[in-house]
């Protein structure tokens, strides 16, 4: 993926990235907020030197982050737990608001992607767990419960792999959010082991939702589902330890067995909808095969 990069890109991305690093040393929330936003114009210059068309998605986009961003600024200031709570739900693209990240980052190039996907979500992540910020705890439970549920729902309705990506990152935001109110280091761990799958994933997987006859003559459609599974959560890879690891971390800190047991539910209905792309993906594959043995 880091083969489209041109000289801007690389100065946008390793911008970006500095700053990534710097938000761990602000201590102060204007500053923090401040920088967040400086992130999120380096974002977008990044996305505009990588795509070639859709730039009026990418305004959307740009749009409904800026007004969550203002929102969670006025909020903080006066003092309003249910407004700010629902500002980073907005931000995160949580439920209620998830569609519009749907309808966004489906055609967004598989870094950007990426990068809205994982480390684009770690400021907003950050700031709650930094700042403790007051925030409404009945709304934040319901919606990390609801995100899950209609991710893991919609993920049964389709075969698009691409758009099966798409909702999974929007469940995996509800395992983020889990994993920060534990500890940082189980947060990051999560977060590190989910962007090192679905960045191969996504490096291996070209197409927007069908792969070409090319690579279907490759070794990718088997590392392709290797990194599906891995990034489905199923045993033994990692991304399955991960959500283990942060499972028993909140078992052990907080009593909610019944609420648990509900999340397993819903993430092995994500498991399903991971395989029926997996194998939608094999009968692909296998037709294409034959179709070019056939004409050549």
């Amino acid at each position: 993926m880091f083969m489209m990069f041109s000289p801007y890109s690389f100065l946008f991305f390793s911008t970006y990235m500095l700053f990534m690093f710097s938000l761990f040393n602000i201590t102060n929330f204007y500053y923090y907020w401040s920088v967040m936003e400086l992130m999120m114009l380096l974002f977008m210059g990044l996305s505009y030197t990588l795509f070639v068309s859709s730039y009026s998605q990418l305004m959307v986009y740009f749009l409904i982050q800026t007004l969550s961003s203002f929102m969670l600024l006025v909020f903080y200031i006066y003092n309003l737990p249910s407004l700010l709570t629902m500002a980073f739900l907005m931000k995160l693209s949580m439920f209620p608001f998830f569609m519009w990240y749907i309808n966004l980052i489906y055609k967004f190039p598989n870094f950007m992607f990426w990068l809205a996907s994982t480390l684009h979500k770690l400021p907003p992540m950050l700031m709650i767990k930094m700042f403790s910020l007051e925030l409404n705890l009945n709304i934040l439970w319901l919606s990390i419960v609801l995100t899950v549920l209609f991710s893991g729902i919609m993920m049964l309705m389709v075969l698009d792999l691409r758009l099966l990506l798409v909702l999974s990152s929007i469940g995996n935001n509800s395992w983020f959010l889990l994993s920060q109110m534990v500890n940082m280091f189980i947060f990051m761990f999560f977060l590190v082991i989910y962007s090192v799958s679905l960045f191969f994933l996504l490096n291996t997987f070209k197409g927007m939702s069908k792969p070409s006859v090319a690579s279907s003559l490759s070794s990718n459609p088997y590392s392709l589902s290797l990194w599906v599974l891995s990034i489905s959560g199923m045993p033994p890879f990692p991304v399955f330890f991960g959500k283990m690891l942060v499972i028993l971390s909140l078992l052990m800190t907080m009593d909610m067995n019944y609420f648990f047991m509900l999340f397993l539910l819903m993430n092995s209905l994500m498991v399903m909808g991971y395989l029926q792309s997996v194998m939608k993906y094999f009968i692909y594959v296998y037709s294409s095969n034959i179709h070019y043995m056939l004409k050549y």
